[in-house]
């Protein structure tokens, strides 16, 4: 039996893993440490046979499929067997940053999600866990609006669908205003590293964490972690064009990307085209413009 392959990354919110194992040992019990403390374990592939005990009580035993949910609460001294290949991707998330989001949200701290023992399918956590996998594989590349982005999604999903809470006002939220939307792409512009938090551009605006998100996308079109990659590649073009030609490794380090490979990937996905070739195509546009003007 092999050992299972584990890829992590950590938050100060969240701890996000996945756990991959073909050849389980089907007899080997695994106590999970007690916190206080809900995961959302999402399965990427068939999962055949488990069994969950909380305490000395079989609370289930069977399968599930690829795409569901368990949302189990980690303090009850909970125990499995993992009886089949599986590879699933598991968040861990303390009740304070729950009670936290609920606070944000103006409704009712939470007291446990009702689930489906065998799993519940969820298309939408399913999809928010395949675009987390790529930051598991390479956390260096893993912008923190981007992770708080999925973390606010997660989280708020899981609650208005699982959660037994108070359903919230209805209560439309007021858009940003333009000294809001200024204060949050400068903070934005000038930093670029990927350090800057939602929860950080939110106080800036004097407003709550999931309000400044919903605000800048019904302003921008788009999320703050997307608008960050937006500005590293505005930058990227910047130093393009530069005379002498930067390093290429100089520039993605410059921009806030972790190496030359991630801003390839990043600059290719928004532009259509790589950085050498955009960088190539501005030298001949402008030495025809030179010629033409001889």
């Amino acid at each position: 039996m092999n050992a299972p392959l584990i890829t992590q990354l950590s938050h100060d919110k969240f701890t996000a893993v996945r756990v991959r194992q073909m050849t389980p040992d089907p007899e080997k019990v695994i106590d999970i440490p007690c916190l206080d403390a809900f995961s959302i374990i999402v399965q990427l592939q068939d999962f055949a046979a488990h069994r969950l005990w909380h305490g000395r009580r079989l609370n289930y035993s069977g399968g599930y499929r690829a795409g569901s949910v368990s949302l189990p609460f980690m303090g009850n001294e909970l125990r499995c067997q993992h009886r089949s290949p599986y590879d699933n991707l598991r968040l861990t998330i303390s009740r304070q940053t729950l009670d936290e989001l609920q606070a944000e949200r103006g409704a009712k701290k939470m007291g446990v999600f009702r689930y489906d023992q065998g799993g519940a399918q969820d298309a939408v956590l399913y999809h928010l866990a395949q675009a987390m996998l790529p930051a598991l594989q390479q956390p260096e590349t893993a912008n923190r609006l981007f992770l708080d982005h999925l973390l606010l999604a997660m989280c708020s999903h899981a609650i208005d669908r699982y959660g037994r809470v108070a359903p919230l006002s209805g209560k439309p939220h007021a858009a940003l205003t333009s000294v809001q939307l200024a204060i949050a792409k400068d903070m934005i512009a000038s930093q670029l590293d990927g350090e800057l938090s939602v929860e950080r551009i939110a106080q800036e605006c004097a407003l709550t964490r999931s309000h400044f998100s919903r605000a800048f996308k019904q302003a921008t079109g788009i999320a703050p972690h997307a608008w960050l990659l937006k500005m590293r590649v505005e930058r990227a073009r910047e130093l393009l064009r530069a005379v002498p030609p930067i390093p290429m490794a100089q520039i993605a380090q410059d921009c806030g990307f972790a190496d030359q490979p991630h801003l390839t990937r990043v600059f290719t996905r928004l532009t259509g085209e790589t950085p050498s070739a955009w960088r190539n195509r501005q030298r001949a546009m402008g030495f025809f413009l030179s010629q033409a003007q001889e």
